[in-house]
């Protein structure tokens, strides 16, 4: 009874509910590299919520301003010493190095994880969460990528709870992690 309660608060702030999706052994343990070239894997994250935002660092527009949505949420967690990481994987692997990836994130809140990996492994977990993956055509380097939702909330399980909507200010995307957060592990 008690998530479907937290489940239709979710939706009352706008956000588009997801099937209880939790990381599989197989997703889990994707082969991923972080900003500073060291592997990593997602399973890593369990006992954590977690924001986590799909995105490249090539992007003029949306993947910014979902990063600096991202960066205010976990600014006002740090302050509330709430317990929440934050994670920007890559969806342009091609042009998203560790160092590119880590470049990027000097931009906003320290503390944020930047993964990539090989286009395969990248793949499997875009997959898993349904992150929509389709290359505009572009002059050599010049392309943009256009994937949907971008920015998913997870509790401690590894579960995605919700995806949230481009465009909710970060206050939404602190109350949701702080009702995860709130949550017995």
């Amino acid at each position: 009874m008690r998530s479907i309660q937290r489940l239709v608060a979710m939706m009352a702030v706008c956000c588009l509910c997801l099937p209880l999706l939790s990381w599989s052994r197989d997703v889990g343990t994707v082969p991923l590299i972080d900003q500073r070239g060291a592997d990593f894997q997602l399973a890593s994250l369990r006992g954590d919520v977690v924001l986590l935002v799909f995105g490249f660092t090539h992007c003029p527009h949306v993947c910014p301003v979902e990063m600096a949505r991202v960066s205010a949420a976990m600014r006002d967690l740090q302050d509330a010493q709430q317990a929440v990481r934050a994670v920007f994987i890559t969806v342009d692997p091609g042009r998203d190095s560790p160092a590119v990836i880590q470049a990027y994130l000097e931009n906003f809140q320290p503390g944020i994880i930047g993964l990539t990996g090989t286009a395969q492994n990248l793949d499997v977990v875009a997959d898993y969460l349904r992150v929509k993956r389709e290359p505009q055509m572009g002059a050599g380097e010049d392309y943009l990528i256009e994937h949907g939702y971008s920015l998913y909330l997870l509790n401690r399980q590894g579960e995605a709870e919700v995806a949230v909507l481009p465009g909710l200010p970060p206050s939404h995307i602190v109350d949701l992690a702080r009702q995860l957060v709130a949550e017995q592990p």
